[in-house]
């Protein structure tokens, strides 16, 4: 399954092409979805849609038990030493585990859909759609174990193509809905459970015949009550960890739609969607970093970590920097050209956590550290010292300021969790290069003045087609830039690509 006569260069290029190939082919459908919707729900619907989407979003963080993330960490090794008789034992006690958990909040959920309706969402059109994604919890444990398989193995090409796939289908399921007129709160709600069944099918066929029948078709499922064991303890410390991103982004959406009602978590949702395009760029690499990082650890070879990490965190420091420069600047614009008019209101919520982005970035590197080495339990400590702060924030914030107070909480909360996870992983570090650092601060800065004040007014008076067009080509000349000016430093980045590389 693993290609061990790869080089670690080799791996972050050529399994980096299909991540970033499929990532961009992925992102623009999410976006189309949104904005199809945006354009024919109300902002009300909009965020009651969304609103329960994030509550099921929080829920799929405990329906596995914490097991998803046990495999992404056990089953990399045993892919090291060939045993596909624990490998295959470990998928079956998670599968089984993982449909018995589901099938019961899928039930809870279907029962209290009425009271949560009427007292949480308060609306009656929530029933319907809280009881459509109750069958959500019964299939997303077959395709997360596709797609773990893929992710573990390093299949970057079938771990994103099986999703490519999956959102082609919710696009044509979407769009279908819209030019039929046929589309409202229910029937879009259908649409993510037909792209669900979509992935499970081609998922298990990709499965069945690239991972089944050439290594696990005659390995046995045993017993191995060691096993068992280490895995439950991994797993309970990932249940208390969950995944910080999803965490601190469902809970927001959930005191929001508590505390202020469905209007406000539909501009939410449309900033969350805004935020999360810089991460389109950096989460497919930064993922990859757990099963490298878990396979290196398991080999023992620290120093690559701790070259993986410096670099990482060099170069993903600039990033961070010009990407919350961009969304300060540009955020309302950004936002009405994807969204319309009426969602102008999500791009300055933006501009209240932007600053805050690079913080982000670089916590999510020191916790795909933490977790390839199997320290969970400082990402529990840390996680839970960041959620406390989040939700204290946001309950002051939210009171004062409102949606732009629970924007504001979250990215403040992003820096006490970046300082703890940089403190828990600073021996994988060979120091921060702070004049590098300093001069695209400097550059940052400059640039973002002479936008907010020359390049802003160029969008007064055109058409969101024309705003599209004028953004991208000003995030192009832009990277390009940035690029001219360090491109010493990317020599420097490449010629410790080919140092890792004759390494081996």
């Amino acid at each position: 399954m693993l290609n061990q006569s790869e080089s670690l260069a080799e791996k972050f290029i050529r399994r980096g092409f299909w991540l970033y190939l499929f990532s961009f082919l992925v992102w623009p459908l999410g976006y189309v979805v949104k904005i199809i919707l945006s354009a024919d729900l109300t902002v009300e619907e909009i965020g009651l849609l969304y609103g329960i989407l994030s509550l099921v979003g929080l829920l799929t963080v405990y329906h596995d038990l914490g097991l998803t993330e046990s495999l992404n960490f056990f089953l990399p090794k045993f892919i090291v030493q060939k045993d596909w008789t624990r490998f295959k034992s470990l998928v079956a006690y998670s599968l089984i585990a993982q449909v018995i958990t589901s099938i019961l909040i899928g039930l809870a959920l279907f029962f209290s859909s009425g009271y949560l309706a009427e007292h949480y969402f308060r609306s009656t059109e929530a029933v319907g759609v809280i009881r459509i994604f109750c069958l959500f919890f019964f299939g997303i444990n077959i395709h997360n174990m596709n797609i773990t398989i893929f992710w573990v193995s390093q299949n970057t090409k079938l771990q994103k193509g099986t999703e490519f796939l999956r959102m082609i289908f919710v696009v044509l399921f979407t769009a279908w809905l819209y030019f039929t007129n046929t589309g409202n709160l229910i029937t879009y709600a259908w649409t993510w459970i037909g792209g669900l069944v979509v992935g499970i099918l081609l998922g298990s066929f990709f499965m069945y015949r690239s991972y089944y029948l050439p290594y696990l078709k005659d390995a046995e499922v045993i017993y191995d009550r060691e096993l068992v064991r280490k895995v439950i303890r991994y797993a309970l410390w990932v249940v208390l960890a969950a995944n910080v991103g999803t965490v601190l982004s469902q809970v927001d959406m959930q005191l929001i739609i508590y505390l202020l009602g469905t209007r406000d978590a539909g501009y939410y949702t449309n900033y969350l969607s805004i935020i999360g395009i810089p991460f389109i760029i950096i989460t497919p690499i930064i993922g990859f970093l757990f099963p490298v990082i878990s396979e290196l650890h398991g080999k023992g070879d620290e120093e690559k970590i701790t070259t993986i990490k410096t670099l990482f965190y060099k170069y993903f420091a600039i990033l961070g920097i010009i990407t919350s420069m961009f969304m300060f600047v540009f955020g309302p614009i950004i936002a009405s050209i994807l969204f319309g008019e009426k969602f102008l209101m999500s791009g300055v919520i933006l501009q209240y956590s932007a600053f805050f982005i690079v913080c982000n970035f670089l916590l999510q590197i020191n916790f795909q550290i933490l977790a390839g080495v199997g320290r969970i339990k400082e990402r529990v400590k840390i996680l839970w010292v960041g959620l406390v702060f989040n939700i204290i924030l946001n309950l002051i914030l939210i009171r004062y300021y409102g949606v732009f107070g629970s924007a504001l909480a979250v990215g403040l909360s992003w820096i006490p969790i970046w300082y703890l996870s940089d403190k828990a992983t600073r021996t994988y570090s060979h120091g921060f290069d702070f004049t590098f650092f300093v001069k695209n601060l400097l550059l940052t800065t400059v640039i973002g003045g002479l936008s907010w004040y020359f390049i802003t007014p160029l969008f007064v008076g055109i058409s969101r087609v024309q705003g599209l067009v004028l953004m991208i080509a000003i995030a192009l000349i832009t990277i390009l830039l940035f690029i001219v000016l360090n491109l010493k430093e990317g020599k420097l980045f490449f010629g410790e690509l080919r140092k890792m590389k004759k390494g081996g």
